[in-house]
Formats: structure tokens, C-alpha cells, sequence
């Protein structure tokens, strides 16, 4: 299994929106959204955003990384990691990149407003989209 696929392929996404949204975010960008959907917390430019986010994927990399090493010997396992980690990946993927959008174009941080049950169920579907890779590619692999 490459477990670092699903987590490269997520921060690639995520940069290449980046780069295309990049001249319409505030500075500062919300990072962090309260149960009412305003931001309550911020970073000091969309570069930290980026910056933030790349060290998640790098985070959760290196998480599912140490876990593959535990159970490398039971393909039982090693099915329920690629799953796992193909979800996690496409979960923060989605979220990460629905919260960029939801600040593109604001004027300032404060106009933007996430989460709405539109991302959650983006995020949803995104993540079950992922855990079937995850079981495909792990079942084709064998």
C-alpha cells in the first residue's frame, strides 16, 4: 500500500486550489470557525494558511506511518489503515478546501462564513468517496 498517496494527492488539491484562490483571500484568513460560522481565529497571511494545512497532511502522514509499521503482518489491518487513512486524507482535503473557498473573495475575515451543512456534507461525501478508494486500491494491491 502507498500511504503517502492519499495524503499527497490531498495536499496537492489543496495547493492548486490555493494557488488559483490565493489573490482573493483576506489577510488576515480565518483558520479556526466558531458553532455560528465566524471565523475566531486567523493567521497572519494566506502563506500561514498554506503553511497550516500542508503541516496537517505532513502530521497525518506521519501518524498513519507509524501505525502501518505496527501492523504491517495482517492484511486485516493493513486494509483498515488504507481505508482510514484514505478517509482522513479526503475529510481534510474537503474541509481544508471548503474553508479556503468560504474565505475567497471576503473582504475581510469576518465576512466569511463556514461551516454550513453544505460543507459538512461535501466534507461527508468526500470522506466515504475516500474510504472507497482506500478499500479498492488495497483490494486491487493484493
Amino acid at each position: 500500500m502507498a500511504l503517502g498517496a492519499p495524503f499527497a494527492l490531498g495536499a496537492v488539491v489543496y495547493a492548486v486550489v490555493f494557488v488559483v484562490k490565493h489573490s482573493t483571500l483576506p489577510d488576515p484568513v480565518g483558520i479556526h470557525w466558531d458553532a455560528s460560522g465566524s471565523a475566531d481565529g486567523v493567521t497572519s497571511s494566506p502563506m500561514g494558511l498554506l503553511g497550516l494545512v500542508m503541516g496537517v497532511f505532513v502530521f497525518e502522514l506521519v501518524g498513519f506511518g507509524a501505525s502501518l509499521w505496527q501492523v504491517r503482518s495482517t492484511p486485516g489491518s493493513r486494509l483498515a489503515l488504507s481505508v482510514l487513512a484514505w478517509a482522513t486524507a479526503a475529510f481534510t482535503c474537503a474541509f481544508c478546501t471548503t474553508s479556503l473557498l468560504a474565505s475567497a473573495g471576503a473582504a475581510e475575515y469576518t465576512d466569511a462564513t463556514f461551516p454550513t451543512l453544505s460543507h459538512w456534507l461535501v466534507a461527508a461525501g468526500v470522506t466515504v468517496a475516500g474510504a472507497g478508494a482506500g478499500f479498492l486500491l488495497f483490494r486491487r494491491e493484493r
